[in-house]
């Protein structure tokens, strides 16, 4: 049977949402390429969310074609309905393991950008935590019925418990997650040595994620519009969100690292102590945003004195000259460096009419 007009709705949307979270993990890619940064784990576990993602838009397209999502239930027979449940249950399989992955993404990446001891503790441990409960979560999805087959073929006998409750307690956990993954990196920003007014724009890009804890709050919200009498057609504002929510969160991970293609957009460094625009590092787990609390990087020391032998060149093409491997020797006779020798020489006559020379 072809999709309903909610069927086709719901696939449209899916789609674009689908097409824009490729293009941000293919525009990540290219910025950790063009950089020359190593793929790190949270790199991986995003190429394997667009992965989840693209099949969770399969799912959407088979679920509206061949199982009535989006039609009326007394408008389809017994074989479309059990492809109906037998297509929710695999996209709960997908959604379950896509959540964890994306999260715990988001997380090592903050691990590579901030290296204090505590917040990599903590870091640590928030993975642990939310693998675990993706597990579970998993398992439990698995065990929601006994035998699993009562779940899509309700004419054999089995014991199943109240799926709204299973998806409402999954839900709230994800909330809690997504608050917590917004608010970790804040008290490390404003612990840079930085003006206010950049701190608040370095807490903008990674506050992008606020619209994922409000997706997830409004996923909730819809669950509880899902009628049990009709749930065909009732589920329709469920998979959107349920989709959305994935989708943005996806999205929101990749942003810092996608601004890495645009090396001229830079935050204007405000302190007393310097004039230099200030670059976002969010390649390197040792990148040069120094915390009151953390020692002072050894690469700052070093990107100082590229400062001094390069005169006018922007930090990024400092820090670009350095990953290159672009020493002093290889600019002697292709470039100006700015170096200036200034020589004071003073003579003064004495007794014996001899010249001291002072350099």
């Amino acid at each position: 049977m072809a999709p309903s007009v909610r069927g086709w709705q719901m696939i449209e949307i899916v789609s674009v949402l689908v097409s824009l979270c490729l293009i941000s993990v293919v525009a990540r890619m290219v910025a950790r390429y063009r950089r020359r940064v190593g793929f790190g784990i949270d790199d991986y576990l995003s190429l394997l969310s667009m992965v989840l993602m693209i099949a969770m838009l399969i799912e959407l397209i088979l679920w509206c074609s061949i199982g009535g999502n989006g039609t009326h239930v007394n408008l389809l027979d017994t074989k479309t309905l059990m492809n109906y449940w037998k297509i929710f249950l695999a996209n709960q399989f997908t959604y379950f393991i896509l959540c964890p992955c994306i999260k715990i993404s988001l997380i090592c990446f903050y691990r590579r950008v901030f290296t204090t001891p505590k917040f990599q503790q903590f870091t640590f441990g928030l993975n642990c935590l939310i693998g675990a409960w993706g597990l579970g979560i998993f398992l439990a999805c698995a065990g929601q019925c006994i035998p699993l087959r009562a779940y899509w073929d309700h004419s054999v006998p089995g014991k199943c418990f109240d799926a709204n409750v299973f998806f409402i307690v999954n839900q709230a956990f994800n909330i809690v997650m997504d608050f917590v993954i917004l608010i970790l990196p804040i008290p490390m920003i404003w612990g840079l040595h930085r003006s206010w007014q950049d701190k608040l724009a370095l807490n903008g890009v990674f506050a992008l994620g606020a619209f994922v804890c409000f997706a997830s709050i409004y996923r909730i919200v819809v669950l509880f519009w899902i009628s049990p009498t009709d749930p065909t057609y009732t589920v329709y504002q469920a998979t959107l969100w349920t989709h959305i929510e994935p989708s943005v969160g996806l999205i929101c991970s990749c942003l810092p690292i996608i601004r890495g293609l645009f090396p001229a957009i830079k935050l204007k460094n405000r302190s007393k102590n310097s004039q230099q625009p200030y670059y976002i590092n969010t390649d390197r787990s040792n990148a040069h945003w120094i915390s009151k609390s953390s020692p002072r990087s050894p690469d700052l020391e070093y990107m100082k004195m590229q400062a001094t032998m390069y005169g006018s060149q922007s930090p990024y093409e400092r820090c670009a000259s350095a990953t290159k491997g672009t020493f002093l020797g290889d600019n002697l006779q292709t470039q100006p460096l700015g170096i200036s020798v200034q020589t004071d020489i003073s003579i003064t006559p004495d007794n014996n009419s001899r010249t001291t020379l002072t350099r």
